[in-house]
């Protein structure tokens, strides 16, 4: 018996956010119990988001050419499997950096063919989203207990479970409709980052990235100032409990919504929440300003998922995808080269840098919004 679509596609958001909640809220703690300081972290994370943002538009195109999606991110999951293996007998900086690129870059470039696939399904991405969204709330508060009690290393296992299952999800998936209709001029692909569009970009890239300080240290900069790990996974399950509640009801707030004013409300957010988290230390401040993920996050990659399908052209829907990934991970891959070293000379002050970047990324949607963007 075949499982219903929306049921295919939600096995994949599941086993994808296993991986992303462990290498997201605690992932660190892992790389520090291997031997890295927080500024070689930066540095892991940083050449990895580059290496990045050269293969997301290579994929993009290679899915649409091909017309097999589901082949190419067969391809991607198994090898991401395969690499997050390699973790295994790893020690010391230079074996992390290595593993970090090549299982890195195999498993953020399936993501964006999965976004993908859901738009082109026509399926309410918002709903497809909270299953996403729950499982990262389940592992974030499952693994702020576990670590109570068990090593870091243990964060391993659930990082393998997690991309075996995305293995199973990639071939639940359907195939493409019609493959043949997304073959097209393999060069006019180039239009998609040029003129409006790279003030899409631009506002995608610099509100994302302002969370690369809160992804890499917030759960390090929680635990300097003595909050406990089933403190820090609540801290973090607050966010993604508004981002669910959001995602649930996207459809019906922001169905005719201007793709531009949701990322200009990310934007906006950003600047209140990185500079409440700058400057305070108790924790019913700190809770106070998390629920602002829903908006930071959520209402900005809604807005920024709205944009593409009503502007990008279904035969280049794939590369499309990839090229606001590939902007995201400019702007990550930025931040990260001097984000470590940042958080290691200011600590906590270091939010203030990023809400600099969420106002720089509130202007360009503005400025996006004063445009004719389709709504």
């Amino acid at each position: 018996m075949q499982l219903p679509l929306v049921a295919r596609f939600a096995l994949f958001a599941s086993a994808s956010h296993v991986i992303i909640g462990v290498q997201l809220a605690f992932w660190p703690l892992f790389l520090a119990a291997r031997g890295l300081d927080a500024t070689e972290m930066g540095i892991v994370a940083g050449i990895g988001l580059w290496a990045r943002v050269a293969a997301h538009p290579t994929v993009g195109i290679l899915a649409d050419l091909s017309g097999d999606r589901r082949r190419v991110m067969l391809i991607l999951a198994v090898f991401a499997f395969l690499s997050f293996a390699l973790y295994i007998p790893a020690y010391g900086f230079w074996p992390m950096l290595a593993i970090g690129i090549a299982s890195g870059t195999a498993f953020a470039t399936v993501l964006p063919l999965a976004d993908n696939a859901v738009l082109q399904a026509g399926l309410d991405y918002g709903r497809f989203r909270i299953w996403a969204s729950l499982t990262f709330l389940v592992m974030t508060l499952a693994i702020g207990e576990l670590l109570q009690a068990a090593p870091p290393d243990s964060l391993l296992v659930l990082l393998l479970a997690g991309s075996a299952l995305m293995v199973l999800g990639v071939c639940a998936m359907p195939r493409n409709p019609e493959p043949s209709a997304r073959r097209s001029d393999a060069g006019a692909w180039r239009s998609l980052v040029g003129g409006r569009n790279l003030l899409f970009l631009s506002a995608a890239a610099l509100i994302q990235a302002s969370h690369l300080v809160y992804y890499g240290y917030s759960s390090l900069y929680w635990k300097s100032l003595g909050y406990g790990t089933g403190v820090i996974g609540w801290l973090w399950a607050e966010g993604v409990i508004a981002e669910i509640v959001l995602f649930y009801w996207a459809s019906r707030l922001f169905r005719h919504a201007n793709p531009a004013h949701l990322m200009l409300l990310g934007g906006i957010a950003g600047v209140v929440r990185w500079t409440v988290l700058a400057s305070a230390t108790s924790l019913w401040a700190l809770a106070a300003v998390n629920f602002m993920h829903c908006f930071t996050f959520a209402a900005a990659h809604l807005g920024a998922m709205y944009y593409l399908l009503r502007n990008a052209p279904a035969s280049h829907a794939g590369t499309a995808q990839s090229a606001y990934s590939a902007s995201q991970g400019i702007g990550f891959g930025l931040v990260a080269l001097f984000a470590g070293a940042l958080y290691d000379a200011i600590g906590g002050s270091a939010f203030y840098a990023m809400a600099g970047m969420s106002a720089a990324g509130a202007l360009a949607a503005y400025l996006l919004g004063r445009l004719a963007t389709k709504s």
